[in-house]
C-alpha cells in the first residue's frame, strides 16, 4: 500500500469516525428532548390528575345531605392544582409538539369548566327547583369529557416520545 493507499484509509477512517460521532451526538440529543418533554408531560398531567380527583370528590361532597365546607376543601385544591397544571401547561408550548400542547390545552379547559360549574352548582340553593339538575347534569358530563381527553393527551404525550430520533 503506497502513500495514496495510506492516505485514502486514513481520509475513510476519519469520515467514519466523524460519522459516528455524529450518529452519538444526535442519538444523545433526542435521548435528551426525550427527557425533558417526559418531565415536561409529568409536570402537566400530575396536577391536571389532581385536580381532577379534587374536582370529582367536590362533585360527590353535593350528594345526599350536601357537605359545603367538603365542597370547599376540594374546589380550593382543584384550583391550586390547577394552578400549576397552567404552569405546566405554558411550558408544554415550549416543549412541543402542537399536538401536546393542545391536547393538554383540552385537558386544562375542561378542568376549568368543571370547577366553574361545581362553583355554580355550590352556589345554588339546594332546595332549588330544577337549577341543581342542569349543574349536576353538565358536571357529569364533563366528567366524561375530562377522562377522554386525559386519554387524548396521554396518546399525545406518547405518540411525541416515539417520535423524537426517528
Amino acid at each position: 500500500m503506497g502513500v495514496a493507499g495510506t492516505v485514502l484509509a486514513s481520509a475513510i477512517t476519519g469520515w467514519s469516525t466523524r460519522q459516528q460521532v455524529q450518529a452519538q451526538a444526535r442519538a444523545e440529543h433526542a435521548h435528551w428532548r426525550r427527557q425533558v418533554r417526559r418531565d415536561a408531560y409529568g409536570a402537566f398531567l400530575s396536577p391536571a390528575s389532581e385536580s381532577q380527583k379534587a374536582l370529582k370528590m367536590a362533585g360527590r361532597a353535593f350528594i345526599g345531605e350536601r357537605d359545603t365546607e367538603e365542597v370547599d376543601r376540594r374546589l380550593q385544591q382543584a384550583q391550586d392544582q390547577l394552578a400549576l397544571a397552567q404552569a405546566a401547561w405554558a411550558n408544554l408550548a415550549v416543549e412541543g409538539p402542537d399536538a401536546v400542547e393542545r391536547a393538554a390545552r383540552s385537558v386544562y379547559t375542561t378542568l376549568k369548566s368543571m370547577h366553574t360549574t361545581l362553583l355554580a352548582l355550590r352556589d345554588t340553593p339546594p332546595d332549588a327547583p330544577d337549577g341543581n339538575v342542569r349543574f349536576v347534569e353538565r358536571h357529569a358530563v364533563e366528567v366524561a369529557r375530562l377522562s377522554e381527553r386525559i386519554g387524548e393527551f396521554t396518546v399525545a404525550a406518547r405518540s411525541a416520545l416515539d417520535d423524537i430520533g426517528d
